[in-house]
């Protein structure tokens, strides 16, 4: 799933870890599974002997508010956590993040040029209102993501269909490469092959709405208050401090058993920005699990879920597809300034970073996580740095700033993220730095950074879907600013690279590709990547189906609870 994770998760890594699996009521246990799943967990359709508890309730921790309902707008884990209860897309990812698979096409082909896919639609999907789910519903969200008054963080990713680039500038009413032959075929033809274009459609960009709706309400009540989706939740109650989730009574997807989905009846999330809180309310039986909603368990909790049994043997955990970095914005003095990036680079202690978050991490050298597609196994010298303050104050007397300066770090306000600002400004001060924190609401911050105009900030990025593109391409192709690449980062040797990767078929080249973008990218100290996570969850033991995928959120759809353990 992952579209835009940027925020700051309290995860671990181990340097030699591999997948990692443990169950309520099983110790840990090593898995070469690419998810974890609680021992007790029934996925969709139960144990044997142990079918699915339908109806009930559960309320859970969010550290942050919805940013946005609109699945043409929604980039970050808070958002999509909601958004992906609410709407269905053509096709999604497997429990192991591994496969596409059929969600609202049943089934599709491909053309042999690979220019062509051919989308057969179920017939029995409704939108919550009752109106029928259609190749056109489709169609209207595609144009709705290239409108560019809309803000898809993506919008170029749809280029590649023919046409839409016209359509997104206005040059065309229409989009040339899309059609639906019958009310439940959708043909979408592209410029070029792409090896990844399948994947890209498992995002929740390309959601199935209903415009006729969106036209009564409007686009700003459709992406704040009054979504209109097919899928298995529908929004109850939008509020500053929560939101309460709704079972879909219509919902068209089933189990292996013939249930229907989702089994929960209402899901309700409680906004709250202290972790501690957070791991109180689990303690204590007041929430179902930790999983994304919290950023998994916080790390001032983390040594006490370690040291108690009855906490421990409730732990999940599972390598990120994600990084973890401070971002420098380009195209604001002093950080248009080479040396001054990798002065930085030099200052940023990040081993003491990964202490804070209880010594668990793997340093970063580059965007790329080492489990990712496109990871650069060895890196140039002059692409890679270590910690050295003396390096970088000669760096920044060689950059003109042999003072140092004073900046702002922009970051989100939950309390494990400001423990790590304050340890960041505490390192860039011993080179001359002075750093003045600016930490707000995630929606806040997120609205600030995407618009460009943050000059130091912590975000995180966590893998969208399979491919190398959806970290380098949208992180430092020009075209992505300010959304995505809010680094303001522009090099046209790079942005060749990747545009040349985007389509590129033969496996190596596109390697070869990747490979000289980023170590061109690091060679500009872009920007400085801290630390490779781990998701840390915590699941209570009358919570079944959840498991954890690594392109995916919370499996609300699958989740049940049995009633003679539940404590809420």
């Amino acid at each position: 799933m992952k579209v835009r994770k940027t925020y700051p998760y309290s995860v671990a890594l181990m340097a030699s870890i591999a997948f990692l699996a443990s169950g309520c009521g099983a110790t840990p246990a090593s898995s070469q599974s690419n998810s974890t799943t609680a021992k007790s967990s029934s996925s969709q359709s139960g144990e044997a002997n142990h079918p699915p508890h339908i109806g009930g309730q559960i309320t859970l921790d969010a550290i942050q508010q919805v940013k946005d309902l609109d699945p043409a707008k929604a980039d970050d884990t808070q958002s999509m956590e909601v958004v992906n209860q609410l709407y269905d897309q053509l096709v999604t990812f497997n429990k192991q993040g591994t496969n596409v698979v059929p969600m609202l096409a049943k089934s599709w082909k491909i053309s042999s040029d690979g220019l062509t896919y051919t989308f057969n639609l179920r017939s029995d999907a409704k939108f919550w209102n009752g109106d029928p789910v259609t190749a056109q519903s489709f169609v209207d969200e595609l144009k709705r993501i290239l409108t560019k008054s809309i803000g898809c963080s993506h919008i170029s990713y749809f280029y590649a269909i023919q046409g839409a680039q016209a359509f997104s500038d206005g040059k065309s009413t229409t989009i040339s490469g899309v059609s639906t032959p019958d009310k439940y075929t959708l043909v979408l033809k592209l410029n070029q092959p792409e090896k990844f274009f399948i994947q890209l459609l498992a995002m929740p960009f390309l959601s199935a709405v209903d415009q006729s709706y969106i036209n009564k309400v409007g686009n700003d009540a459709f992406d704040s208050t009054k979504p209109m989706g097919s899928g298995p939740f529908e929004l109850s109650e939008m509020g500053e401090n929560n939101v309460v989730l709704t079972k879909n009574p219509n919902y068209w997807r089933t189990d292996a058993n013939g249930n229907h989905l989702p089994y929960l009846d209402k899901v309700t999330f409680q906004v709250t920005s202290d972790a501690q809180v957070d791991a109180m309310h689990f303690e204590v039986g007041q929430t179902a699990f930790l999983g994304w909603n919290t950023n998994g368990i916080p790390t001032t909790a983390f040594p006490t879920f370690q040291a108690k049994p009855n906490l421990q043997k409730l732990m999940l955990h599972q390598p990120e597809l994600g990084t973890q970095y401070l971002g420098m914005n380009l195209q604001i003095a002093p950080f248009n300034n080479t040396k001054v990036r990798q002065a930085i680079e030099y200052a940023i202690d990040k081993q003491q970073i990964i202490n804070i978050e209880n010594g668990r991490g793997l340093i970063a050298n580059q965007p790329m996580p080492p489990n990712a597609n496109g990871y650069v196994k060895k890196l140039p010298s002059d692409a890679t740095y270590t910690y050295n303050p003396a390096k970088a104050k000669e760096l920044l007397k060689e950059a003109g700033y042999p003072n140092g300066f004073t900046t702002t770090l922009y970051s989100s306000n939950d309390s494990d993220q400001m423990r790590i600002d304050v340890a960041v400004q505490n390192m860039l001060a011993k080179v001359g730095i002075q750093v003045k924190l600016a930490a707000s609401t995630w929606s806040v911050f997120l609205s600030k950074n995407e618009s460009g105009k943050t000059g130091l900030f912590w975000l995180a990025w966590v893998e969208s879907f399979p491919d190398p593109s959806d970290f380098l391409y949208a992180l430092f192709d020009s075209k992505q600013e300010p959304f995505d690449n809010s680094t303001m980062y522009t090099n046209k040797q790079v942005d060749q690279w990747l545009n040349a990767a985007q389509t590129e078929m033969n496996a190596q080249k596109r390697q070869d590709l990747y490979t000289k973008a980023t170590i061109q990218i690091m060679r500009d100290a872009t920007w400085v990547p801290v630390y490779y996570p781990v998701n840390y969850f915590a699941v209570q033991p009358w919570i079944h189906g959840f498991y954890m995928n690594p392109v995916m959120l919370d499996p609300l759809m699958s989740i049940w609870v049995d009633p003679s353990h539940a404590n809420s």
